[in-house]
């Protein structure tokens, strides 16, 4: 059980950070690299999620 916590707490990290280099890239104006942060931030999260929610059936 303590990997499956440790998974959900890297992929949460991962997304965390995602979302700081969209914002400053936002401040920035770079509304293009906005998107992909938010567009790859968002696959791996969910990614992350589904795998966290079906961890027993993924083995």
């Amino acid at each position: 059980m303590g990997t499956r916590h440790a998974v959900l707490a890297l992929v949460a990290l991962v997304t965390l950070i995602m979302v700081a280099r969209a914002v400053l890239a936002g401040l920035d104006g770079d509304f293009g690299t906005v998107g992909r942060q938010v567009g790859v931030g968002g696959i791996i999260f969910a990614f992350g999620v589904g795998l966290y929610r079906n961890w027993e059936s993924v083995g």
